[in-house]
Order: C-alpha cells, then structure tokens, then sequence
C-alpha cells in the first residue's frame, strides 16, 4: 500500500497535481473484521470505515444500511420543514 501511494504521488507530480496528505484516507474493503491503522508515507495517513463519494456513503463492508438510513433522515429533514 506504501509503494502504490508513493507511486501515485509521484506520477501525480509529472502532472502538476499536488497529493494533500492532510486530506487523504484510505479504506480497507474486507468481510474480515479489522483494525483502523494509519499509514505512514510521508505524513500519517488515517483509515477510515466509511465515506461519501459523490453523494453516496460508502463503507469497508459494502452494505448500504448506513447509506439508506442517511437518504431516510435527510427526507424526513425535508418532509418536516416543508411543513
């Protein structure tokens, strides 16, 4: 994992594009339960369990409770303030 994102940093340079460590996470996608670790490349790297990509969470289980229990809650949010 070290090697991919060294890699990736340094092709993104040969670009112009600047990777900001401060703002990368990575996620570990297995059925396997397992540890949030951080990486250290340059800067530590944290892990997480869940994010949202392009408006949609996404998480290391690849199940959609989380997603379909965010899209409930934000139109109740809606329902309730349109009344």
């Amino acid at each position: 994992m070290i090697d991919t994102f060294k890699k990736l940093k340094s092709i993104s340079l040969q670009f112009g594009l600047i990777v900001n460590e401060n703002k990368t996470k990575y996620m570990k996608c297995t059925r396997k339960e397992t540890r949030l670790n951080k990486l250290i490349v340059d800067k530590y790297i944290d892990q997480v369990r869940s994010f949202s990509y392009l408006g949609v969470i996404v998480n290391e289980n690849n199940t959609l409770e989380e997603e379909i229990r965010e899209r409930i809650a934000k139109r109740n949010k809606v329902f309730y303030a349109n009344k």
